[in-house]
């Protein structure tokens, strides 16, 4: 089981020109090969109010990343990072109180396990 994170990776940079797809795509393969997977939920648009003072909109990807409790200082820090190649202020990191859980599908039962006889 592990704890669900949000994080909002910006699609542009603050002075709106365009993040390069190819580093967006960095991003989410050292997400998939540091935690094993993240989903992207959607596009979103929100506001920020700079250290500045100034209105600052972006539009950015939602992508949650499951993670044990015991790496989520190691996602802070990989945001963090983001956070500079990006040329962000800030990133938005949240943690929320869902447990996250993967299920499989039951074993195969073999012949003569009863079914049919």
């Amino acid at each position: 089981m592990g704890k669900k994170v949000i994080l909002l990776v910006p699609l542009t940079f603050n002075d709106g020109s365009m993040i390069a797809q190819a580093t967006l795509d960095a991003i989410f393969e050292e997400l998939f090969v540091e935690y094993g997977g993240y989903t992207i939920a959607g596009t979103v648009q929100g506001t920020y109010r700079m250290q500045s003072g100034a209105r600052q909109v972006d539009v950015s990807q939602e992508v949650w990343v499951a993670v044990a409790e015991g790496e989520l200082q190691g996602l802070r820090e990989r945001v963090g990072k983001y956070c500079a190649m990006l040329g962000q202020e800030v990133m938005y990191f949240e943690v929320t109180d869902a447990t996250v859980e993967f299920i499989a599908p039951p074993a195969e039962e073999g012949p003569g396990d009863g079914e049919g006889e």
